[in-house]
Formats: C-alpha cells, structure tokens, sequence
C-alpha cells in the first residue's frame, strides 16, 4: 500500500481546520437523527395514540444527537475527506471512536494488513479464513482480517440497548431518561444508513418494515467520508421510512414501561419491572429491527460495499490522478477473515490502555465470540439472557441520578 505524504497531508488537515466548522460539519450528520425523533413521535401518536410529551422529545432529540456533537476526533475526518492518495488505503480511528462505533451500529476497524515479520505469521496462521467461494469476484484486493464476527456486533448492540433502556426507565429525572432512549435510538438510526450498515429491502413493498434485514456491518477505517454523509442525510427512502415506523413502536413501549418502572417503590420489584419491559423492547429488536440470517452473522463484520468504501474512486486528488490514466474500479472491501480469538482480546485491552492513558474510563467492552447469539437465546426462554439483564447497581445509579449516567459512557457490566 501506498503511504500519505505526511507533510503534504498534515498541512491540508490545518488548512482544513482553519477554513472553520462548516468543513467538521459535512463530516457527521446529526440533522437526520433529529427528524427521526420528530417523526417517530408524530408517528407513535397516530399509530398508537401515545402523545410524547415536550420535556421527552426535547431530552429524546439531545439523546439522539449526543453521539455525533462535534469533539477533536472530527477532525480526523476533515483529515480523511482531504488525504491525497487514500484510494484502497485503510483510514486510521481515533481510540475514543473505536469505543464508539458500536453506538453507530458499526463494527471495531479492521486489522492492520499482516505484513511478512515473524510476529505477523504467526498472528496470521491463527486466523480464520472465509472460504475461498464466498469472496467477492469483483472485491478490492486488500486483504483485512476483521476483529468481530456479525453476531459479535448485533451482540454488543443489544448490550447497549439493554443498558440504555435499563437506565432510562428508572431514572429520577424525566429529562436524562428521555435521553438515554435518544442515545439508542441514535444506535437504531446508524443502522438505517446505507453507509454503516448494508440491508435488504423489506420483503413484498417497501411499507412492509420489519422483514428487511441486516446484510453487513461496514467499518469506518474502510469507508468513504464523502460518501458516509451523504447516505446519513437520505431520509428519502424506505429505509428512513422503516427507523420511523419502528422509532414509533418503541417510543410507545418506552413511555409504558418508564411508567411501570416508575410506579415501582420496591426496588426488588422495580428490577424486575425493569427487566420485563428491557425484554419487550429487546424482542422487537430481535425479531424486527436488528433481523440477521445465520450465514449473515457468522460472515466477518467490516469492510464497506461498492458505492461507500475507499475503492470507491472518490479520493479528493482524483480529477488530477486520473486527467491521464483510468478511473479506478468501484470495488467493495470484503474481509477475507477473522483474526485468532486471542487477538481480538488483544486488541481490545490495547483499546482500554489507551483509554486509560488518556484519562478516559474504561467503558469499552465487547462480548466474547463465544457468548452465543443472544437473539437466539431469547428465542428459546422467556426471560432475557442473564446478560441482558439490567442491573442492581445501573438502576440504583438511575433512580438516584448518578453521575456515573449522565452520558452515553454507561460502565461495563461483568460478563459472565
């Protein structure tokens, strides 16, 4: 691979920044999200006759947002939208937005590509290959490993539901409640976006939502930045129609059991009204919004589909790289396999050392890859799987108002 003139791309990012927000601006979209939340309660008080109150849409849309509000890591994108020579050239992530990509329905990055140093073959022997015939014909030959399996995404992506619903139905005040259900339905919305996430169109119309379902979790390290905003903004087709539609169903099912939750004076019993209404909520998950064949969520998560990855031949210096030669191909990124299970494990401690030397907590946690498909297990058993479930502690931090909730950085509960 090709490496970026630093001096060239450093000051390109300075000129960048100096040029003002609007640059930082195109770089994420929290607009979209916004108008989801407006429409789903518009929605919600049609289809079910539940009117969301001014203090919950209010906290909801600040939720909703909270995941997207401007931070110094946004300019790494700036960074990525002008970076010469960056077609077919994995991007590097901020450490705090890999701790936060699954809040975007978006999977860790990809491996650094294995190089041939002893250390590297070794790493390399422990991966687990896709089999030759279910690799792409026309994909871009870069040959990235991925850390996470489908199943370990929509994995962690329940987890985080279950927190932020746990948190919201029994926090004391309505206004950080609201918010936490906004910060999962910022999660929902990524993943209605065509450049987080690949779906299938809805089975028979495109009003059928809840047949559609997730085909791939793409990675930001492999994703065109130009691209990425301009498939977050759509709110044109079924899919903005189908987050709609289910942030509706939701809202209704969060305003009956904030209010159940609350009712509660017993915390024993508050626990389990908790629980009983986290399960509702998980279930329409499951079974509607988070849909994923079997072969889907054994597949490596990341890469990017043609039309969003960085073989897209959207590369800024494009017009002066291809005035003489040909356009690049439009090609996806396809992982061609899993790295050894104690890589993975690897890779996230390195991600909590480097939270921690950067004063930040230690929030960042993901299932193991032999936790099983929690969708599944809830299938087969009424009551959630025990690490669904919420928590002694997360609703004593709610009820009481704790700070250790305040923003999207709920603590990592202990796997099992």
């Amino acid at each position: 691979m090709k490496k970026t003139n630093h001096g060239l791309s450093g000051a390109v990012l300075v000129a960048a920044f100096l040029a003002g927000i609007p640059l930082v601006a195109s770089a994420y979209t929290p607009y979209n999200h916004e108008r989801s939340v407006k429409q789903g309660a518009r929605q919600c008080s049609i289809d079910h006759a539940t009117s969301i109150g001014d203090v919950y849409l209010h906290n909801m849309i600040e939720g909703v947002i909270e995941p997207d509000k401007l931070s110094p890591s946004h300019l790494q994108m700036v960074h990525q939208r002008f970076e010469p020579d960056s077609y077919g050239t994995r991007r590097d992530v901020a450490t705090t937005r890999i701790a936060a990509q699954s809040y975007h329905g978006s999977p860790n990055p990809t491996r650094a590509v294995y190089t041939d140093t002893e250390d590297d073959r070794r790493y390399k022997s422990k991966t687990i290959p896709v089999p030759a015939t279910e690799l792409m014909p026309n994909r871009l030959d870069l040959d990235v490993y991925s850390y996470d399996t489908n199943q370990d995404v929509r994995n962690k992506m329940l987890l985080n539901a279950s927190q932020f619903l746990c948190v919201s139905f029994a926090h004391k005040y309505d206004a950080q409640g609201a918010r936490k259900f906004g910060n999962m339905l910022h999660m929902i919305g990524d993943t209605y976006s065509a450049s987080h996430v690949q779906r299938s169109e809805p089975e028979g119309s495109a009003d059928n939502c809840g047949t559609e379902k997730i085909e791939w979790h793409f990675s930001m390290d492999l994703i065109s930045w130009k691209l990425h905003s301009v498939a977050d903004k759509n709110h044109r087709d079924w899919r903005f129609r189908c987050l709609v539609k289910h942030a509706s169903d939701l809202m209704k099912m969060w305003v009956d059991g904030r209010e159940a939750v609350r009712k509660e004076t017993d915390k024993v019993a508050r626990l389990e009204r908790a629980n009983e209404h986290v399960g509702h909520s998980i279930r329409l998950l499951c079974n509607s919004i988070f849909r994923e064949d079997p072969d889907v969520l054994r597949r490596p998560a990341g890469g990017a589909a043609a039309g969003y990855s960085i073989a897209s031949g959207t590369d800024n210096w494009k017009f002066f790289r291809t005035l003489f030669t040909k356009k690049p191909e439009d090609k996806p990124i396809q992982p061609v396999g899993l790295t050894g299970p104690e890589e993975a494990s690897a890779f996230r401690k390195r991600v909590n050392d480097k939270l921690t030397a950067l004063g930040r907590p230690e929030h960042f946690w993901y299932p193991s890859r032999d936790m099983g498909d929690l969708c599944e297990a809830l299938g087969q058993h009424e009551q959630l799987p025990a690490i669904l479930q919420c928590t002694p502690q997360e609703i004593d931090w709610a009820m009481s108002g704790s700070s250790e909730v305040e923003t999207m950085w709920i603590p990592a509960r202990t796997q099992p």
